[in-house]
């Protein structure tokens, strides 16, 4: 009986937390797993055991541990923000809410008239003089 040996890569349930954990074995001798907390880890185990071993790392396996690491290498660059980012881009967005609200096309034109209107409230009255000389 020949076997294709490779490495395999599972992601299993772990006893002691509500965390999973990755194993990692060697198809054919699965009473030898190496557990590892994170897809990281196991990957690079996996690279290990195929530099030691000379096996080949099962693409199925390896492609599930690249999706996990890229999955939560998003999340972490996500939850990165800082207190200090996140004052920041409070501010930037107050700023903008403030400018959009000043420059709204009812604000701009209500502007405009009242500045007309000022300006025709500036006007001087004819002198009697000039009432006489346009009559």
């Amino acid at each position: 009986m020949t076997t294709n040996n490779s490495i395999l890569v599972s992601c299993v349930r772990s006893n002691k937390s509500d965390n999973n954990v990755w194993a990692v074995s060697v198809q054919g001798e699965e009473q030898v797993k190496s557990y590892c907390k994170s897809p990281y880890k196991a990957m690079r185990y996996a690279f290990l055991l195929k530099k030691q071993t000379g096996y080949y790392i099962n693409d199925i396996s390896l492609t599930s541990l690249s999706l996990e690491i890229k999955r939560l290498k998003e999340l972490k660059e996500a939850a990165a923000l800082t207190t200090e980012q996140k004052e920041g881009k409070e501010r930037i967005d107050a700023a903008v809410e403030q400018f959009v609200e000043e420059h709204s096309v009812n604000n701009v034109l209500a502007k405009a008239d009242e500045e007309a209107k000022a300006k025709g409230k500036g006007k001087r009255k004819a002198s009697k003089k000039q009432e006489k000389v346009a009559a």
